[in-house]
């Protein structure tokens, strides 16, 4: 007895809460009466009765429903009301939000005890009568050629991989929609010169299915005055990104694309002046995702690296001028720990390689850690703290700075859409 009550209370603690979220959601199935069946089940938390709402990422609200039956990674629902029907479709990428129990109709909890037990249909199987269905045909031709293939295979399959994941009109509406977070940092202090700075700037975004484009420009000023000297040194510095992705050309797999900027100005002396890594091309592999993990993702890209760096030599400044190739490695992670606190981390180790010899420089990695809790105050109004660590030996070997820098700041954040 004991036991049976403790697998029911096991199964209750893993049901759909009121605040839970789970990403990545798709449509499977349609069925009559309303029904669809999600690539969602049991392993993700959802039992038989849980109320859900179903949004869009980019449209927003498109749906409400109720678990009809749920096995280990897939779920039925019954759809009972659909204020956006232009949302709801089996192409789209959908966010299950677990509503209370006592949010449900009366007209649902009747209807539900009506029909009692949920089957799952059966997959009709065609029949096979008057040959032989192991029998194998022998009229093939000895020798394919292009042509033999252009019927059977059609235009759309001999396509290359890149031309089936593009799609100009999904494009045109996956930025039909782009939302925008202003940010400044009331407070911020980082020990590459023991200083408060100022830090600003904003990022841009959209939470589309298919295509994701993501831009973001961030500025730090700061100012310090010699006691003895009365001379005051300006330091600035400006971090730039473009980064354009792909989402899920397979279930696990996205593409990525991106442009970084960033200079550092101390005095009259940049370090650097100016630094571009550009990649054309690298890949994102999903590792996990649920509805406490908003995303566990790895990335690799290559990054054609060109930095101009301003040096003091017997007090004349010249310009040192260096490329190469950096083996871009990310590895990122947000969760969320209730409905108003999230934590985010994304770590970069780029390691240098000189195009000349080919030698990979393991002490020159290019090395950042941003880690940010994230509290929200309204829906568009958010408080972070970001922890941020730098590693960088050319600081030290060009221009005599300490390698490393920490950066503690209290930014206030706000999300609108344009």
């Amino acid at each position: 007895m004991w036991i049976i009550l403790g697998i029911i209370l096991s199964f209750s603690a893993l049901a759909l809460e009121s605040f839970d979220k789970l990403g990545n959601v798709k449509i499977l199935k349609v069925l009559p009466n309303n029904i669809v069946m999600i690539n969602r089940g049991l392993e993700d938390g959802i039992l038989r009765h849980d109320h859900a709402k179903i949004s869009h990422e980019l449209n927003g609200y498109s749906s409400r429903a109720i678990c009809l039956k749920a096995s280990s990674d897939l779920s039925y629902w019954k759809i009972y009301r659909v204020p956006h029907s232009e949302a709801f479709s089996m192409d789209n990428v959908y966010v299950l939000s677990g509503i209370s129990d006592k949010e449900i109709p009366k007209r649902m909890g009747q209807w539900i005890e009506n029909e009692g037990e949920f089957v799952e249909p059966k997959e009709k199987v065609k029949s096979v009568t008057g040959t032989d269905p192991f029998s194998l045909s022998n009229d093939l031709p000895e020798k394919l050629t292009e042509r033999d293939l252009i019927e059977p295979v059609g235009l759309d399959r001999r396509k290359l991989y890149v031309e089936q994941s593009w799609n100009q009109e999904q494009f045109k509406k996956d930025l039909s929609s782009y939302n925008i977070s202003l940010f400044a940092s009331p407070f911020m202090r980082q020990s590459i010169n023991q200083a408060e700075s100022l830090r600003y700037g904003f990022k841009g975004g959209n939470l589309a299915s298919k295509y994701r484009l993501m831009t973001q420009f961030e500025q730090q000023q700061t100012q310090i005055k010699d006691p003895l000297t009365k001379e005051t040194v300006r330091t600035r510095g400006t971090n730039g990104q473009l980064q354009f992705v792909i989402h899920h050309l397979t279930p696990s797999l996205s593409s990525l694309s991106l442009i970084n900027y960033n200079s550092q100005q101390f005095s009259d002396l940049g370090t650097p002046a100016s630094h571009w890594q550009v990649g054309v091309l690298g890949f994102t592999w999903h590792m996990h995702d649920s509805k406490t993990w908003e995303y566990m993702d790895f990335s690799y890209i290559p990054l054609y690296d060109i930095r101009k760096t301003d040096v003091m030599n017997n007090g004349q400044v010249s310009q040192d001028s260096k490329s190469g190739l950096r083996h871009g490695f990310r590895f990122g992670v947000k969760s969320r720990i209730n409905e108003r606190v999230a934590f985010e981390n994304i770590l970069w180790l780029r390691p240098y390689q000189d195009l000349a010899s080919w030698m990979i420089e393991t002490d020159n990695l290019n090395l950042s850690n941003d880690l940010k809790f994230i509290v929200s105050l309204t829906n568009n109004l958010f408080f972070d703290y970001n922890l941020i660590y730098q590693k960088d030996k050319i600081w030290k070997t060009k221009s005599g700075l300490p390698d490393s820098n920490t950066i503690n700041s209290l930014n206030l954040r706000y999300d609108f859409s344009l």
